[in-house]
């Protein structure tokens, strides 16, 4: 039959592109024109067809057409070439380019690329430089988008410097760098930890008229949340708006999680505000950041809030947004209300993943609900899910708790019967106990079994056992353990460092336990509340002439002021340089037992060394003022949080408004609260921690009521939900008032 005329070429392109956003339209456009009664059309409408369907990857449908094709021509090759290495499969690929090469052709720039892309994603970085190496001798230049494909597969493999350097050829080999390289290029570096480099990279490439786009911007947001550096990433985040680009979901996403990260909710929240103002619609990950963050912070009905306000949303909670909270109310002891949350999801037929279930095994085993916690693994055998290591890890440690050793090691046997490899994890449970229970020689056998398995002892291994010398006084054992590991290619971290110290202190080795302390500090690791504690416990008991029994309770409570400055020159000697977190420490510590003079003064001494005291300092600060009753000197160092740049916490201004209210200075109080709804606060976030969290559970419904009204006044209505709930809290409590008077 012969071939349509030329006038319906058109319609026909039209009806191909009509049907390319559905797959059922375009099986359906195929079925017709592949029907035996129907004339083929032209080759350039069945190469139209064949690129849609390999767009939404209909391999079948793809080769069934490319088999009834009368003909073929190179773009018909290069489709079929293209799709195959986008899939992964590489030898399909391989078998086209071969029919390519037998029909007289000779591959081209798209089909060369193709190859670089689908040996990148297959992790054949050899092969894929190979190829881009060979283009330019066969005569096919290379594009763009060929260095992006290896760009992408080299920055993903960890070969940055390698990235770079084909990336310093482009430009010579006549190739401009586009958005989609420079995009590569920024989060490869990023990636690496290498953000000044992705910064220059990307204000070298502006200076040469390069205009980024949000995916770039976004790159280096990321980049710079996750190496800590938030004021540098709020820094682009603010640029990119001054240059016309405007920030999408996943740039206030990445600034979210990274200030949530760094226990900065009130931030994250501020930005999830500005998000919502944009008309930008929060997604599961911005919620769950949020609901993480919160969670950090130990708010927890907070978190609990934020996902009745995610559900609230239409949004359904993910196996991370589960894990997260019932890791959370385990944490803190809270598993019967995590089992309550877990059967409350599965009422609502949200089934979640085995990392959710092994987070309440663990937490019931912890909690000494170790049949519990066996019921539940069963359970999760009838659903489907294999028990893996963590599961068996926990329940093992679960009976450790509960002292059945011996039904521990049978749960070690059954788990290697049932083919589950136990880790370095599982044998170290098992090696703690045995050494608590018989001392160091004790778990002979069991770490034999482990390094017969080929299992290396990790840190934990190791310092179970310094642990274990410790306390049995034999500090050379303890030293010949620390360094037989570092030979091992294993570091110590801080509980390692922590364990030695205490063990020399225990014995009363002052020398020793400082020279520990120096060891710990010039490999990197930065000492802890711990650490500072087992120092100033040392030096009391050795400077006081009673037989005086200090603990890490009392320590800081009882040590005189000479005794607390002698600890910090020594330590900042030890550590050679004055350093913010020693003065952080000293001042937490300080104000948990009500010395404020004392924490005044350390503050002074690092005011006056140049160091920016933190956002916790100030807040630890504030508390104490409160609890001692002195309001105008926790509004002083309110004052002076603002003014060094930090967003109070509104912790702070809770306990200051609270404060404010019980001794009736209720006029002060609303002066105080009109100062927070002048910051960019959460209106959510201020109702839930100030009205419902302080106030009401403090007991001053008036007072609230009053708030709630100058919120409304000044334009800040929190949401429709937070509303209801706080007004029918306020209906609630004024009732219950009433008939108690």
């Amino acid at each position: 039959m012969p071939p349509p005329a030329p006038a319906a070429l058109p319609r026909l392109l039209a009806a191909i592109s009509a049907a390319a956003s559905s797959p059922a339209d375009l099986r359906r456009l195929s079925h017709l024109i592949l029907s035996p009664s129907a004339p083929l059309p032209p080759i350039r409408c069945l190469n139209t067809l064949l690129m849609a369907l390999a767009r939404h990857r209909m391999l079948p449908d793809m080769e069934s057409l490319a088999a009834r094709m009368p003909a073929r021509n190179l773009r018909t090759y290069t489709t079929l070439i293209n799709a195959y290495c986008l899939a992964g499969d590489l030898p399909a690929a391989k078998r086209h380019l071969s029919s390519l090469l037998r029909a007289g052709l000779a591959p081209d720039s798209h089909a060369y690329t193709s190859f670089v892309l689908g040996y990148c994603r297959a992790g054949l970085l050899a092969h894929a430089c190979r190829v881009f190496v060979l283009m330019p001798l066969r005569g096919c230049a290379r594009t763009a988008f060929t260095y992006a494909a290896l760009l992408q597969g080299l920055c993903g493999a960890g070969m940055v410097r390698e990235a770079m350097a084909v990336f310093a050829g482009m430009r010579p080999d006549g190739c401009a760098p586009d958005q989609h390289v420079y995009s590569t290029m920024v989060h490869g570096l990023c990636g690496a930890g290498r953000t000044g480099e992705a910064d220059a990279l990307l204000t070298e490439a502006m200076g040469n008229g390069f205009v980024p786009n949000v995916a770039v911007y976004n790159a280096l947001i990321d980049g710079y949340c996750s190496t800590g550096d938030l004021e540098l990433a709020v820094g682009v985040f603010e640029g990119m708006q001054s240059k016309g680009c405007l920030p999408n979901v996943r740039t206030y996403t990445e600034l979210i999680c990274g200030f949530c990260k760094s226990g900065k909710v009130e931030r994250a929240m501020v930005l999830y505000s500005r998000m919502v103002e944009a008309g930008l619609a929060a997604n599961v990950v911005t919620y769950t950041a949020l609901i993480q963050g919160q969670c950090n912070e130990g708010h927890l009905e907070c978190a609990f809030r934020l996902l009745h306000s995610m559900e609230a949303n239409g949004l359904v909670p993910n196996d991370w947004t589960c894990s997260v909270l019932i890791d959370a109310l385990c944490k803190r002891g809270r598993v019967e209300e995590a089992q309550q949350f877990l059967g409350s999801l599965e009422q609502k037929g949200i089934k979640v993943n085995q990392v959710v279930h092994t987070s309440m095994i663990d937490a019931l085993c912890k909690a000494g609900k170790v049949g519990d916690a066996h019921n539940l693994m069963q359970k999760m055998t009838t659903e489907g899910f294999v028990p893996d290591v963590h599961v068996y890890s926990s329940l093992i440690d679960g009976l450790c708790r509960e002292n059945k050793l011996s039904e521990a090691m049978s749960l070690l046997d059954d788990m290697m019967e049932s083919g589950v490899q136990a880790n370095a994890v599982t044998y170290t449970i098992l090696i703690d106990k045995l050494l608590r229970t018989f001392g160091s020689e004790g778990p002979k056998k069991i770490f034999d079994r482990m390094v017969v398995a080929g299992i290396k002892p990790d840190v934990f291994t190791y310092t179970v056992f310094i642990r274990s010398y410790c306390q049995e006084g034999r500090m050379e054992d303890a030293e010949s353990m620390m360094v037989q590991m570092i030979d091992r290619g294993v570091c110590p971290n801080l509980v390692t460092y922590n364990t030695l110290i205490k063990g020399y202190a225990n014995l009363g080795l002052v020398s020793q336990t400082f020279s520990s302390f120096k060891s710990m500090v010039d490999n990197g690791c930065k000492p802890n509340e711990e650490s500072y504690t087992v120092l100033l416990e040392l030096l009391l008991k050795k400077n006081s002439s009673d037989d005086v029994v200090t603990n890490a309770v009392n320590a800081w409570r009882i040590a005189d002021t000479k005794l607390l400055d002698g600890l910090l020159e020594e330590v900042i000697k030890l550590q050679g340089t004055p350093a913010s977190y020693i003065y952080d420490c000293f001042i937490r510590c300080l104000c948990r037992f009500d010395r404020l003079e004392e924490a005044k003064s350390f503050l002074a001494g690092m005011l006056s060394a140049n160091l920016t005291p933190n956002e916790d300092v100030y807040t630890c600060i504030i508390e104490c003022c409160c609890r001692l009753k002195l309001l105008k000197e926790a509004l002083r160092f309110l004052d002076s949080m603002a003014k060094n740049g930090y967003l109070p916490h509104l912790e702070s201004y809770r306990f200051i408004i609270c404060a404010l209210c019980e001794e009736g200075s209720f006029h002060t109080a609303k002066s105080i609260f009109g100062d927070i709804l002048s910051k960019e606060y959460n209106s959510d976030e201020i109702v839930w921690k100030i009205l419902i969290d302080g106030l009401l559970k403090k007991g001053y419904t008036a007072d609230c009521s009053s708030l709630l009204s100058f919120m409304e006044e000044q334009n800040c209505r929190p949401s429709a939900a937070t509303y209801a709930r706080l007004t029918g809290e306020i209906t609630v409590a004024s009732e219950v008032q009433e008939i108690a008077t």
